[in-house]
């Protein structure tokens, strides 16, 4: 169960190809935006995410204003996936801490810090069958909560039937 991150930082550019387009929907715990200004952060932070990423298979995603701590945990991965690509962008100026977990395990390789300026995150995790849940949590460092946040699971590598 190791992960490589795939990007220390940002990385710009769209993934390769693949059959389905992405769909996203709001994490557990995610702010609602109740003021105009927070929640349009956070749209500009998804649309950020979407513009790059439309050709993957998507396994859920998100997006939020960020907050003191947040993050997601996607339950199960479908049968036959054996890794997953995270990816994550931020706004706002600061920049965020953030780690990965399977099935309840930190990840240590896939940990990072990235620059909320828009760009994206990427970081490869392997799981170990059918059903591992994967997730993250997103630690905003010194003053750095304003701004918006969206992230993504997408199937990296599946084993053939």
């Amino acid at each position: 169960m190791g992960a490589g991150a795939c990007s220390g930082g940002g990385e710009a550019g769209p993934p390769a190809p693949s059959s389905s387009s992405a769909r996203s929907g709001e994490p557990a715990g995610a702010t609602t935006g109740t003021d105009s200004g927070g929640r349009a952060v956070a749209d500009e932070a998804k649309a950020v995410l979407e513009g790059l990423l439309v050709e993957r298979e998507s396994l859920g995603g998100g997006s939020g204003e960020l907050a003191p701590k947040f993050g997601n945990t996607h339950l199960a991965t479908p049968e036959g996936v054996v890794s997953v690509t995270f990816v994550f962008t931020c706004t706002g100026g600061g920049e965020v801490k953030l780690r990965n977990e399977v099935d309840g395990k930190d990840v240590p390789s896939a940990a990072g810090t990235q620059e909320c300026d828009g760009s994206l995150y990427r970081t490869s995790v392997d799981v170990p069958g059918p059903d591992a849940s994967i997730g993250f949590t997103a630690t905003p460092v010194e003053n750095s909560a304003d701004g918006g946040y969206a992230y993504a699971y997408y199937v990296e590598k599946k084993n053939l039937p």
